[in-house]
């Protein structure tokens, strides 16, 4: 081994640690967020299946089945009293997903806004109304 390529894999693992960080704390935020769409998915579809049915309590319902999803706001168009065959219930479940990991930050370095900003995260069901 020659003396003067002494270090030269420590400095090459340097420069590319942070490339790889970055990389691996997008992936974790990335199926965070999957995973919170994914939730919030069957919560409006659980939603809307209690609106169609009309039963009482949809937003807490819709609320309850979005798990470790907290200030999941919901919007309700509910069945009408006399539901025409084409009537539908409708439920929209919202939530504003944040990054833990600091990739967002790392990206803020390099331009203004956009990536790592909290995403703003919807879903809506929709059910035909019962009878």
């Amino acid at each position: 081994m020659r003396t003067d390529d002494r270090g030269a894999a420590a400095v090459e693992f340097a420069l590319l640690l942070p490339i790889l960080l970055v990389l691996v704390l997008g992936l974790v935020d990335f199926g965070r967020a999957l995973n919170a769409q994914v939730t919030l998915t069957q919560a409006a579809r659980e939603g809307a299946r209690v609106a169609a049915l009309k039963k009482p309590n949809v937003v807490t319902r819709t609320q309850d089945a979005a798990t470790n999803l907290d200030g999941v706001a919901v919007t309700v168009v509910a069945c009408p009293t006399t539901p025409s065959p084409t009537a539908d219930a409708s439920v929209t479940a919202t939530y504003t997903f944040e990054f833990i990991t600091p990739v967002g930050a790392i990206a803020g370095i390099f331009g203004d806004g956009g990536f790592g900003d909290p995403l703003t995260l919807s879903a809506q069901g929709v059910m035909p109304c019962e009878a």
